[in-house]
């Protein structure tokens, strides 16, 4: 497994550290640690370079953020310790979003790993604009971490460390995308205490059926009834399916079926039941091969109040 983990100094990148670090990854397992000196073009296409004066002083104020930049990547070297793993340090400049990109494509990295946040988004943000952009776009399974908090004012305040991933939300609709990410889990140096929870959601058209004004109720009882006989019993399948499969690995796996709007559904069962990771495919059945993302995905990444894993079908 290649991991390319991001860091920009900020404290969701030592949280991004710490998760990699938690893993507890076999010996020689390859990890980029990747940092990127950003190169903003300014209104009227001025750039910092532009405006610095002499060649000297354009080249002094360079070398200091090389320097600032190699200092923080052998301090994330000796966290995740080098000599267990087979290390690579990385600096860059340009555009962050496009520099993660190409990286993580040109080194065929099957996980990318980085905070939820950097240092220039707003606090009141619970998704940066660069790490909207990587799970947008990123070929890799994406593991975007961030502290567990009870809620959104409390998460600037919230410090500590994450040392073990004790609890797992695996999020599954039976598609080809969720069956990824349960592949990629299993893949994944967990801890054998690790518990992972199995949600399905049943939502699929039977709300919106339901509320229809032209839908005769009466005449159509017994339907609805059995739509959401045969629902519940698909959800009972696509959980024991996920169950065996953690089971066979020797985790504890327990499973969970609510009813309601997938999105909403997973963002209060991680409240309810406090995992470190949700985990859950880039797209579910209703995904349409065009989009890079889906709905769903997007909606958990930005509400959820823990860590989100991202799951797509690496080469």
């Amino acid at each position: 497994m290649k991991i390319l983990i991001v860091i920009d100094g900020s404290s969701y990148s030592e949280m991004a550290t710490q998760m990699l670090k938690a893993l507890q990854l076999p010996a020689n397992t390859e990890v980029t640690i990747l940092t990127v000196v950003p190169e903003p073009t300014f209104l009227g296409g001025i750039t910092l370079d532009a405006i610095r004066g002499s060649s000297q002083a354009r080249e002094k104020a360079n070398d200091e953020q090389q320097e600032k930049a190699i200092m923080l990547l052998e301090h994330t070297s000796e966290v995740l310790g080098k000599g267990k793993l087979i290390v690579e340090t990385m600096v860059r400049w340009g555009n962050p979003a496009e520099v993660i990109l190409l990286e993580a494509e040109q080194g065929k990295a099957s996980l990318i790993v980085m905070g939820s946040k950097g240092l220039t988004d707003p606090l009141s943000f619970r998704l940066g604009s660069v790490a909207l952009k990587v799970i947008k776009y990123a070929n890799a399974n994406v593991l975007l971490v961030r502290k567990k908090t009870v809620s959104l004012a409390e998460e600037p305040r919230k410090k500590g460390k994450i040392t073990a991933i004790k609890r797992v939300l695996f999020a599954t609709d039976g598609s080809s995308y969720a069956d990824e990410v349960i592949q990629f889990l299993l893949a994944l140096p967990l801890p054998r205490q690790t518990e992972v929870m199995v949600l399905t959601a049943l939502h699929s058209h039977f709300e919106s059926w339901i509320k229809t004004p032209t839908l005769n109720l009466g005449a159509n009882k017994e339907a609805l009834k059995n739509i959401q006989t045969a629902e519940e019993a698909e959800a009972q399948m696509i959980t024991s399916r996920a169950e065996k499969q953690l089971q066979s690995r020797g985790y504890k796996a327990t499973s969970i079926i609510e009813r309601g709007e997938a999105s909403d559904s997973i963002v209060a069962a991680a409240m309810e039941y406090n995992p470190d990771v949700i985990a859950l495919g880039s797209k579910g059945l209703s995904g349409i091969e065009s989009y890079l993302l889906g709905s769903v995905t997007e909606r958990v990444a930005r509400y959820a109040n823990c860590s989100v894993l991202i799951g797509r079908s690496t080469p």
